[in-house]
């Protein structure tokens, strides 16, 4: 690998990002190629990086960082095939988007702020995933949230903007006070940050009795909310579809390389790290992993179901994300190898194919002006490239051989029989289902339906800045399946021997998902055989559909608790502020401005008062010096 790969890789966008403006005084051009250079370069360090963990080899380097008493908190990184994986994630997928950008953001206004934390959200996501303690972790993952913070809000004149940049930063600073609890804990307990640490004195805790297990669960537990927040799992996903106010390019950064994909290493590290299978077998952590499990399939197909009815051609893509996401923390709540080794082979399958998705939709916004699908249409012609890499990213993401997220998404079902979970297996099984027609929907709607009178006729394809990420990902989601699946690169990079392959009751699942959802998708948009408004005729109809409209209500809920608690805490502030304490504060203050008048008619500004009461003073206290001496008392 190049030298210093390990802090290289994140060391230089984090510093990097503060000379942008500076760059950007120079020129508008400069100032864009060096934000760009910053990432391509950050990409080749922790590409560089992957023949050095190929096997499964690892090892960690730290350096002295924090003095406490005992010595030092040590700053350091991990350098697995994990740790290495998601750095290049974020590092190579981003340096696409970040070229990408120069041409969706060229007309825009504040591009150094753009750029500064565009460059500042993939330095903090790779010493995110490098870091080999909870302390740098949460430091990183702080900034990760701040970054998606600025960024969905870049907007900031725009009131909806504005809100879902505020919206994302608070729902998703419950899911962190959560982590931050279960941290601090394993400090208290353990006195140490460090992964390696932490496993060893939980394993030795947990045989000498001195920690119990329903303390361990429960830290666990506190960690995974951290997860379930920045991954958007119920009951915090509500704020990853509105997040969609921000510019394209933000949204393919967020769904495919960083923000998003933090809850999802955070879970593969702790069962990888710091409660490996080997270590602490599955059935004494069951009700964490069966927390994990569910609330990741029940969340994948919630998603999946709003998909089918929005109309924002970014929404759609977003609900897929949240999606995808609950998959692959189902398979790692399989507790299983092969499920750990089919969420993360998912995890590199959906980066590329989610972030080709969400740059494939700004090409067409770029082109057309408008986001609402119903208004598109027939863009296949005039955008070829476009709709060539969207049809890609879109059979990738259904699940249709040979595209990557057909041998990810088999290994999830795999995963579920393997260890006989029914529920889980069915969840996946429908939420895969409604993947197919909602994202051949997205593609009927948009490229091949009538085009609309609202649609520009002369619309052409996008400049090659943007078609070119467009090319190289489509390649990727492409070919990345088949080849590391037909070659075992995937298995022999994580150093894991399979015992065995896809069965056929998989193989079965599979073709029924995509017989189904083929044939679904067909009746209803390509033919027009089935007419969408056949299934809201009836009243249960209807009533679905407006349910899936409005996001099951969460949202409404969430909002009606707030107004509550806002409403409340003005009650309580009248009563308990303005008729309590300021009350009291206006009676004290009155006292003594009383107090005050009275004394104040004691002076009188005359000198010969003022002198003849020194005196008199002087005498009493001579009089009282005598009396004390004479008396025998000094």
């Amino acid at each position: 690998m190049l030298p210093y790969s390990p802090w290289l890789s994140w060391i230089i966008p984090l510093i990097g990002c503060v000379f942008i403006p500076l760059f950007f005084k120079l020129s508008k051009r400069i100032g864009e190629v060096y934000s760009v250079a910053l990432i391509f370069l950050a990409s080749a360090f922790s590409l560089s990086m992957i023949p050095d963990v190929w096997g499964g080899k690892s090892w960690v380097e730290k350096i002295p960082w924090i003095p406490i008493p005992r010595g030092f908190i040590e700053a350091g990184v991990i350098v697995d095939p994990l740790s290495v994986l998601m750095a290049c994630i974020a590092t190579f997928i981003g340096a696409w988007i970040m070229l990408y950008s120069i041409g969706y953001m060229a007309h825009e206004e504040g591009l150094p702020r753009y750029y500064f934390f565009m460059v500042f959200f993939i330095g903090g996501m790779t010493g995110l995933v490098m870091a080999n303690n909870f302390l740098q972790l949460y430091i990183f993952w702080e900034i990760v949230g701040l970054c998606s913070y600025a960024l969905i809000g870049f907007y900031y004149r725009k009131p909806e903007a504005a809100h879902a940049g505020i919206k994302a930063f608070v729902t998703t600073r419950v899911g962190d006070v959560l982590m931050l609890i279960g941290i601090m804990i394993l400090y208290s307990l353990f006195g140490t940050f460090d992964y390696s640490q932490l496993n060893h004195a939980l394993s030795h805790s947990l045989k000498e009795g001195t920690v119990s297990l329903p303390l361990l669960i429960t830290v666990l537990v506190l960690l995974f909310g951290g997860a379930v927040g920045k991954s958007a799992q119920i009951p915090l996903h509500v704020w990853l579809p509105d997040a969609m106010e921000g510019p394209t390019p933000v949204s393919a950064l967020i769904h495919a390389a960083t923000m998003v994909k933090a809850g999802i290493y955070l879970t593969a590290r702790l069962t990888l790290t710091i409660i490996p299978f080997e270590e602490f077998p599955p059935t004494i952590l069951h009700q964490w992993y069966m927390t994990v499990a569910y609330i990741g399939a029940v969340t994948a197909f919630f998603a999946a179901t709003m998909g089918l009815v929005m109309t924002d051609i970014k929404r759609i893509v977003a609900y897929s994300t949240i999606s995808q996401l609950g998959l692959m923390l189902a398979s790692l709540g399989l507790a299983s190898e092969l499920g750990w080794t089919a969420s993360t082979f998912h995890l590199l399958n959906h980066s590329l194919f989610k972030a080709l998705l969400f740059l494939s939709a700004g090409s067409v916004m770029h082109a057309v002006g408008t986001t609402n699908i119903d208004e598109m249409g027939g863009l296949a012609k005039s955008m070829p490239i476009t709709f060539s890499t969207s049809l890609i990213g879109a059979l990738a993401l259904a699940g249709v051989p040979p595209f990557s997220g057909f041998f990810s998404k088999d290994l999830i079902i795999e995963a579920s029989l393997e260890v006989g979970s029914t529920p889980i297996y069915l969840l996946i099984t429908f939420t895969s289902i409604l993947t197919f027609i909602y994202i051949g929907r997205w593609i009927y709607k948009i490229f091949l339906a009538q085009p609309k009178h609202s649609v520009n006729h002369h619309v052409h394809e996008s400049p090659p800045v943007m078609t070119i990420p467009l090319i190289v990902l489509a390649v990727g989601a492409t070919i990345s399946g088949i080849y590391l699946e037909t070659t075992h690169g995937f298995t022999d990079y994580l150093g894991i021997k399979m015992e065995h392959g896809v069965g056929y009751l998989t193989l079965l699942t599979s073709s029924a998902i995509i017989l189904f959802g083929a044939s679904m998708t067909y009746l209803v948009y390509f033919s027009g055989k089935i007419p969408p408004e056949r299934f809201r005729i009836n009243a249960l109809g209807y009533q679905l559909h407006k349910l899936l409209l409005n996001r099951y209500y969460v949202d409404a809920l969430y909002y009606k608790f707030v107004d509550w608690f806002i409403d409340s805490s003005r009650i309580v502030r009248r009563t308990v502020e303005d008729g309590g304490i300021d009350r009291f504060n206006y009676l004290v203050a009155d006292g003594v401005k009383g107090a005050v008048n009275v004394l104040r008619n004691i002076q009188t500004g005359s000198s010969n008062i003022n002198v003849g009461g020194i005196l008199l003073g002087l005498a009493i206290l001579i009089l009282i010096f005598l009396a004390l001496l004479y008396g025998g008392l000094w």
